[in-house]
């Protein structure tokens, strides 16, 4: 599962509400093979016919609402109220992401098609989900090259500094994994994850001071960060 499961946002852009929710998918290769093929087709098609991103094109898909977000996480390819019809490219992103949780090898062919179809002023989300896939194969060193792939893409996406950092804490590489949230801290203090995951930082240093201050600040940025709460329970005892 995802280090961000508890609590992600998007703060980057709107494939990244795409939920993580982990789901399984028991297709054959084949299966596989032929769907990414088709979906790739449907790509190329809505490609050719779209013209250029304008900045009005941009800002409308950056709002959209998280709501529509989830239903296609989902599979639903109509949102909940407004009946926005998905299109092949944010079905397709979707479909990378939960592919990526669940270790699906056909992941990284899907994300090349979609690096080479989004062209030059695409986002850095497919090298995210490559991030996702090693992750999820226990494969912490390709994992972090490909976060740090999609950081130097867009420094602005905020969970694959998160996604690092957990890494790293993992793998008792306490300085550097610190050194990731604060640069993340820098860029967005009121990013309630930052705060959580440096929380637990400081507790694994023994600072629980340090520990209770930033479980408060990540829930006094969203009140629903379960985790974040249940840390700062047991410390306040």
């Amino acid at each position: 599962m995802s280090n961000l499961s508890p609590f992600l946002s998007s703060p980057s852009g709107p494939v990244l509400a795409f939920s993580r929710t982990g789901l399984s998918y028991k297709e054959n290769n084949a299966g596989k093979v032929r769907w990414i093929a088709l979906l790739m087709t449907c790509l190329v098609v809505f490609m050719s016919c779209e013209s250029p991103l304008s900045e009005n094109a941009s800002t409308v898909s950056t709002s959209m609402p998280e709501t529509n977000s989830e239903a296609l996480a989902a599979g639903d390819t109509h949102s909940t109220g407004d009946s926005l019809l998905a299109s092949p490219l944010q079905l397709a992103y979707a479909r990378a992401l939960r592919m990526a949780e669940g270790g699906d090898p056909a992941t990284l062919l899907l994300c090349d098609s979609l690096l080479a179809q989004q062209g030059p002023r695409g986002g850095a989300e497919p090298y995210y989900y490559k991030g996702i896939y090693y992750t999820t194969l226990k494969q912490p060193q390709k994992a972090i090259a490909w976060f740090d792939k999609t950081i130097e893409t867009d420094y602005n996406f905020f969970e694959a500094y998160i996604e690092k950092s957990a890494l790293l804490i993992e793998a008792s590489q306490y300085e550097p994994a610190y050194k990731e949230l604060e640069l993340l801290r820098t860029l967005s203090p009121g990013y309630a994850p930052v705060h959580y995951w440096l929380g637990k930082w400081a507790l694994l240093q023994n600072k629980k001071q340090m520990a209770i201050r930033h479980y408060r600040l990540a829930l006094s940025l969203d009140s629903t960060l379960t985790e974040a709460r249940l840390a700062l329970e047991q410390l306040e005892k």
